[in-house]
């Protein structure tokens, strides 16, 4: 029986062969976790690009005319909130407690200088962060992302002056408050 003997040398080829494999598919499973920050970003983009010059102008924003268009942008939860209200609130005559734009948190704009930046925490959740300026002053609207399945949702927007979540827990209490015991 004949014994074939590995030489030293063949070994250490082939230890640097898998080393060298090793260490170039490193760098690829961080790109795989910064696609999903980049396809969050990519979302709050495509909204916000919606919104750059004055409302009165060409910058009409996102316009969410009906439940398939707020689905799309905000969390089942969210979505259903926002389009429970809208229903209501026909039905008795009155404004929406959205009365305004979500993305901006005003009726109206002038938006110049806008920046986006997305920070992921975790698979599934991110913060936007959208900076820019409003007929001259500087705001900054903050965005809770989840993701589901490949798409991002918007869970929480929040202004200056409050978040839209809020605006719907006010209206809630509110509500509960006026209800006859």
């Amino acid at each position: 029986m004949k014994m074939h003997i590995i030489a030293p040398a063949a070994l250490s080829r082939r230890r640097i062969v898998a080393g060298l494999a090793a260490v170039l598919a490193l760098p690829v499973a961080p790109a795989f976790a910064a696609g999903s920050e980049t396809a969050a970003k990519a979302f709050l983009n495509s909204i916000y690009r919606n919104y750059v010059g004055s409302s009165s102008g060409a910058a009409k924003g996102v316009p969410l005319t009906n439940a398939k268009l707020v689905r799309g942008y905000f969390t089942v939860g969210l979505a259903s909130l926002i389009l429970e209200d809208r229903t209501s609130a026909a039905k008795r005559g009155e404004p929406p407690v959205l009365d305004g734009d979500p993305f901006m948190g005003h009726q109206d704009w002038d938006v110049s200088n806008l920046s986006v930046d997305v920070k992921e925490n975790g698979a599934f959740k991110a913060m936007g962060t959208v900076s820019f300026m409003n007929a001259g002053k500087p705001e900054k609207v903050v965005i809770e992302l989840l993701r589901s399945g490949n798409e991002w949702r918007i869970a929480d927007i929040e202004w200056d002056s409050g978040t839209l979540r809020g605006l719907y827990r006010r209206k809630a209490a509110h509500e509960g408050e006026a209800a006859p015991q």
